[in-house]
């Protein structure tokens, strides 16, 4: 099954955020990546869409279903960051790498 999201599909976004985690070892990708700004702001939503598929709103409307869910906790993902780093740190941490 091939979900689609816009013109790149979920599953393609997927396996981007494999190859991140391959890379650095975790998948809490910084929402301002600089290497991949499209990969922080697809984990970004992923997050708001799970907060909205627990708090009942319909796969259709949150983007997000068991599936999804099940996919990412399968390579670590973590539905909350457990800290909070600023914009600027992070920009300075994966601009060097």
């Amino acid at each position: 099954f091939i979900w689609v999201l816009g013109k790149q599909t979920w599953n393609e976004m997927f396996e981007e955020l494999k190859q991140f985690k391959a890379k650095h070892g975790h998948v809490d990708v910084p929402r301002r990546y600089a290497e991949n700004q499209k990969l922080g702001n697809w984990v970004m939503n992923q997050r708001q869409a799970y907060r909205k598929y627990k708090a009942g709103f319909v796969q259709s409307y949150s983007g997000m279903c068991e599936e999804r869910i099940n996919h990412l906790e399968s390579i670590g993902f973590i539905w909350t960051r457990k800290y909070a780093k600023s914009s600027i740190q992070e920009t300075i941490t994966y601009a060097l790498i």
